[in-house]
């Protein structure tokens, strides 16, 4: 069922949204990642989000008390717009990743859907979400440029004029071009430089023709591209560290910062 611009705009003013969840209406809680690499380890990663999400909501002290306490039920998603092939639908399960399973009834179960998003003929997905069609469209065109040649500054802004032409979230893109342009092209150049780095790391593998040389050229490609990323930057040192995960003074020896 289609919806009007003035009902989309009353539904979002219904939530109150952060970067990986929503309460809507404060009865739900919704966690959504959105990817453009393929990552099987999903489940973990909402269930560390969730822990941090109640350890926020929920006073501390609430553990010890006798009455139970109540929490807001969570969901999960992931939306996958990336190149691989990925089926339009599956599901990733927590207990999938366990070494044994557990007997009697202690298993914690955590399923997260994950819905292919890119732009496909008959998804059904993208027919019934007039945003989520306009966001995929709109990723298929910047990709489509890219492709053909262009800067991604100017595919991006091919994108935008072609999603205004056609009524996809026109209005959002004629209000926030700016924006638009500058949180994507940081998010393409962070994709970009670890794709590269994926390759360098292959290549000094082959090089040396053992799995010691893929873990070398892994650490140092993932060294490298954060560095770049602090370079540019798209990154702090204290989060290129974080996610080197070592400390600060560290990373700055090893990639000469």
């Amino acid at each position: 069922m289609s919806t009007t611009r003035g009902q989309r705009r009353r539904a979002k003013t219904e939530c109150r949204i952060n970067q990986r969840f929503l309460c809507i209406k404060g009865r739900l809680v919704v966690l959504i990642e959105q990817q453009s690499t393929w990552n099987p380890n999903m489940p973990l990663r909402f269930l560390w989000y969730l822990a941090k999400l109640y350890r926020r909501q929920v006073p501390r002290d609430m553990q010890y008390h006798i009455k139970l306490v109540r929490l807001e039920t969570p969901e999960f998603y992931v939306l996958y717009n990336g190149r691989d092939e990925e089926p339009p639908y599956q599901v990733l399960r927590l207990e999938d990743a366990f070494e044994e399973t557990p007997a009697g009834d202690s298993l914690l179960r955590l399923h997260v859907p994950c819905y292919n998003v890119n732009v496909t003929p008959g998804s059904e997905l993208l027919e019934k979400c007039y945003e989520l069609r306009s966001y995929s469209v709109f990723v298929a065109k910047v990709r489509e440029g890219k492709d053909s040649g262009m800067t991604l500054d100017d595919a991006i802004i091919a994108a935008m004029r072609y999603c205004i032409t056609h009524d996809l979230m026109a209005d959002y893109f004629k209000e926030n071009e700016s924006e638009v342009l500058d949180m994507v092209s940081t998010k393409w150049d962070w994709n970009e430089a670890l794709r590269v780095a994926r390759e360098d790391a292959a290549e000094m593998a082959r090089e040396e023709g053992m799995e010691k040389g893929m873990e070398k050229g892994m650490e140092k490609g993932r060294w490298t591209t954060l560095a770049e990323l602090v370079q540019k930057g798209i990154l702090t040192i204290k989060d290129a560290a974080q996610m080197a995960g070592m400390s600060e003074g560290k990373f700055r020896k090893l990639a000469a910062l």
